[in-house]
């Protein structure tokens, strides 16, 4: 797997334990919102923020979503 892969696994699990989802419930999410690319796409970037900045992240990207 790819540092890349192996990144947003870690994502996926530090998203899923601070929002207190199921697998299942991460997966819908992060297609429904492209989360999946935007992580990859901006690997670089993101791999340097901590936990807490990374879930912040998700989470602004989602709500920017419905602007």
């Amino acid at each position: 797997m790819s540092k890349e892969g192996i990144f947003l696994v870690y994502c996926m699990e530090r998203y899923r334990y601070a929002k207190n989802l199921t697998g299942a419930e991460i997966s819908e999410l992060f297609d429904k919102y492209d989360i999946y690319d935007y992580i990859i796409r901006f690997f670089e970037s993101l791999h340097t923020m901590g936990e807490n900045l990374i879930v912040q992240d998700i989470d602004n990207r989602i709500s920017n979503a419905f602007v």
